[in-house]
């Protein structure tokens, strides 16, 4: 009888282990894929004058679009053309983000 038992309690022990398993390979990767679909729908609402951050952390000022490109300006006569992919965030998300940390 105290066979059984041991199975059982390994058995629930195996089952509780592969839940915790599979809730920590999937829940970071869900996050990260809801950030991304954010970072998507901003960079699609972009429109002239607003304020980029780029993958190289270089900002400017979004001067133009072009397909998939956009023509951005760093300086006065200073514009580039970027891929959509290089912008990885706006500059009044990071301007909000620190308001909040100097708010604390």
């Amino acid at each position: 009888m105290e066979a059984t038992a041991q199975s059982g309690g390994m058995i629930t022990w195996l089952l509780l282990m592969a839940v915790m398993f599979v809730v920590l390979i999937f829940m970071p990767a869900r996050s990260q894929k809801k950030r991304e679909q954010e970072l998507a729908a901003k960079v699609s609402a972009l429109q002239k004058g607003d304020g980029v951050i780029l993958s190289g952390g270089i900002v400017g000022t979004v001067a133009g679009f072009k397909d998939n490109l956009l023509e951005i300006k760093l300086a006065e006569n200073v514009k580039i053309h970027v891929l959509k992919t290089a912008i990885v965030g706006l500059v009044k998300d990071l301007q909000a983000a620190n308001n909040e940390g100097g708010a604390k």
